[in-house]
């Protein structure tokens, strides 16, 4: 991967990793608060979450400790109230007997107040029982799981962050970094203060996690981005074909468009478990700047990045769009204005070259040929931001929020068809990037 501050900036080469696989289970106690603590934690580490037990689990204390031996966790992360040290130590006692004859024995990790780590560390025994007092010091023990010894190694999800929070310093504005990888998907809002909340989701992604994909968002949502009809058994055959030989390139149209489909579906499914996890959602969705990076990023034309980016995070407002493969340099590609219409809008653009305007219909996606640095203003749904317009321009998308795409065949495939023509990401429309 390639890192850089700007399109501008040297860049330095570094060998990054996705680090050890780590299965974690989540023990949390009965408010939504600790349900979205945990679930947080996990995500900021880039864990894979095998099991979640609330502390009112109705389940019998049998039928718990099943479940976990089952789940198989390497690490088990706690968190609760006082309130809750009863359930969370029956729950301790049913992991001691899913697990006790696991090898190596899970290892607990509890973020809780002082009594009642030292309660809830007798109720673990024989397990190793560690507390944290923060969060941080929590993710960057989980994150030296991962590493597995090797302190040479570079997380891949460290070095997302980094460069969320290099861009949101080279703008000045709240940056959000979007990565998809073979086996990973990121989002990362970074603030210009260099504060972060960070979703990591493992395994999900557009190799070896492409079967992750298809069994989260199902068959049918990976099939709608498709501007073409396709059966299940040869949308599954194009599945297996990814896990089976996940470096393998795109190198036809269709292995590209059908990599774009998994990569809309893995960030819309990052953006769901993001929210659970109590992260800013909204403030991801309208970050002024946008950074694509990794398989994502690395498609021919900049244009089919641009429109993987509108149909998964579906951004509202301004925002100003680049990417970065994990082998090239950052390039800035298009700006988004993103509106929501009842009925026709005039979109203003401001700049140093003078002032123009666009008449927009709800429904309509296409682009608008301004360079430069460009503020724009909406009438009618009070939308105004600015940005800077890349090689593409500036993408007006009018097709409303949340995205909707038509059920039956007839009407979805001209419709992502359009799509895909207005911003040049199929070979039907010569000329674009």
């Amino acid at each position: 991967m390639t890192v850089s501050t700007g399109t501008g900036a040297p860049v330095d080469q570094t060998r990054v990793a996705l680090g050890q696989p780590l299965r974690i289970a989540l023990l949390h106690g009965r408010g939504d608060g600790s349900r979205r603590t945990v679930a947080h934690l996990a995500l900021a580490s880039a864990a894979e979450i095998v099991a979640s037990v609330r502390a009112s689990d109705s389940r019998h204390f049998v039928a718990a400790a099943q479940a976990l031996r089952e789940a198989r966790p390497e690490v088990v992360v706690v968190h609760a109230d006082a309130k809750d040290e009863a359930p969370l130590a029956e729950l301790l006692e049913a992991l001691r007997l899913g697990c006790a004859a696991q090898q190596p024995a899970p290892r607990i990790l509890a973020l809780v107040e002082t009594r009642l780590g030292e309660a809830l560390r007798r109720r673990a025994y024989p397990f190793e029982f560690e507390r944290f007092a923060d969060a941080p010091a929590l993710v960057g023990t989980l994150r030296a799981l991962r590493r597995a010894g090797s302190d040479d190694v570079v997380l891949r999800d460290a070095l997302i962050e980094d460069g969320a929070r290099s861009l949101a310093a080279t703008t000045a504005t709240t940056a959000l970094a979007v990565d998809v990888s073979d086996r990973s998907t990121s989002l990362v809002l970074a603030h210009p203060d260099g504060q972060i909340e960070a979703a990591h989701l493992v395994p999900l992604g557009v190799g070896d996690g492409a079967d992750h994909i298809v069994a989260r968002a199902g068959l049918d949502n990976v099939r709608r981005w498709l501007p073409w009809p396709i059966d299940a058994p040869a949308l599954l055959e194009r599945v297996w074909s990814r896990v089976r030989w996940p470096a393998a390139p795109s190198l036809t149209e269709a292995a590209i468009l059908f990599e774009m489909a998994l990569a809309r579906e893995a960030i819309a499914h990052a953006l769901r478990d993001a929210a659970e996890a109590g992260l800013d959602v909204g403030a991801m969705r309208s970050a002024p700047a946008i950074l694509i990076t990794g398989r994502a990023a690395s498609f021919p034309r900049g244009s089919q990045s641009l429109l993987v980016v509108a149909d998964g995070l579906e951004p509202t407002g301004v925002s100003t769009v680049f990417r970065e493969p994990d082998e090239g340099r950052a390039e800035r590609i298009a700006m988004i204005v993103s509106v929501t219409l009842k009925r026709a809008a005039k979109v203003r653009f401001m700049r140093a070259a003078g002032r123009s305007e666009a008449r927009v219909v709800p429904g309509s996606f296409g682009f608008v040929a301004i360079a430069g640095d460009v503020d724009v203003a909406v009438n009618g749904p009070g939308v105004r931001g600015h940005g800077r317009s890349g090689a593409l321009g500036v993408l007006i998308d009018a097709r409303g929020r949340p995205l909707s795409l038509p059920a039956r065949d007839s009407e979805r495939i001209p419709a992502v068809s359009g799509w895909h023509e207005a911003v040049g990401a199929t070979a039907a429309a010569r000329g674009t990037s």
